[in-house]
């Protein structure tokens, strides 16, 4: 009697199982493939790096490639001209303007047209006004900090923009290879990182840190390197659009769809004044 009630057990189960399972909700919605858009676009620059691509379901591997929208029709309008962009044939600088003598200018109203076969997907950004450094980087910088050899100036400041108060500040290692070759007289050195605890594997390949700056100077924060030798420092004027499609970035890392800005589809058409310096990191330590 024990075995058969053992064998109804297991008969059951499984029919209990089918049962329970049929009562589950089922999802909500299934994956919708959506047209995404990054697109920026740097006053006293070129119109390029505009990205149009297709989004991908979250278990699978991102493939950028894959990603890639190549048979868009993208067209920039704005300064009584109009722009028929083309797409980088490698794909890595996405759609750009032929004419890349015409510079991006401040203060100006520019709009974005994207038809992807029958879709259409529109943005607009107004480019905010110029700034430049009130107090540039200095040329050279020790660290860690040497006053007896270096000048004890470590602040950066720029003209504030009137209507903008918030500044993304990034800072780039411009050649993590070579160390030597920038000294005077020049030596055979290579570069090597700033030997810190870092805890985010994918930070530490990363050859930028960004800040966000809610006035118009920062002191220079020694944390923020990751190699010694030349270096680039970048400060941004964004309009709003670029200032959202940042935070999101910076602070969450994640794409939020009611803070983009493009009708007909998800992302960021933006615009930016980014001003930049170069300065030299030598290394003191053993």
């Amino acid at each position: 009697m024990k075995t058969f009630k053992n064998k109804i057990i297991v008969i059951l189960l499984p029919l209990l199982l089918i049962v329970l399972s049929s009562c589950e909700d089922e999802p909500p919605t299934d994956y919708i493939e959506q047209n995404f858009v990054q697109a920026v676009l740097l006053i006293d620059e070129p119109i390029q790096n505009i990205a149009v691509t297709k989004t991908q379901p979250i278990n699978s591997t991102f493939n950028y490639e894959d990603a890639l929208i190549r048979d868009a029709r993208v067209v920039i309008k704005g300064d009584g001209k109009e722009f028929e962009l083309i797409i980088d044939p490698e794909g890595e600088n996405g759609y750009y303007a032929e004419d890349q003598e015409y510079l991006v200018k401040p203060e100006t109203k520019y709009e974005l047209f994207i038809t992807i076969g029958d879709e259409e997907l529109y943005a607009w950004t107004e480019t905010p006004g110029r700034t430049a450094w009130t107090t540039d980087i200095e040329d050279q910088l020790q660290f860690p900090k040497d006053t007896i050899n270096f000048p004890d100036r470590r602040e950066i400041s720029w003209q504030s923009v009137p209507g903008y108060n918030f500044f993304p500040l990034s800072v780039k290692c411009l050649d993590t290879l070579e160390y030597g070759k920038y000294l005077d007289p020049p030596t055979d050195e290579m570069n090597r990182r700033i030997w810190r605890d870092w805890s985010d594997e994918e930070d530490f390949y990363e050859i930028t840190n960004w800040a966000f700056i809610a006035n118009n100077k920062s002191s220079v924060v020694w944390n923020i390197f990751k190699w010694f030798g030349k270096t680039e420092v970048t400060v941004y004027v964004p309009d709003f659009n670029y200032t959202m499609w940042f935070l999101q970035h910076f602070q969450a890392n994640q794409y939020d769809d009611n803070l983009g800005n493009i009708e007909g589809g998800i992302g960021t058409f933006g615009s930016a004044h980014a001003i930049r310096d170069t300065f030299f990191l030598i290394k003191n330590q053993p």
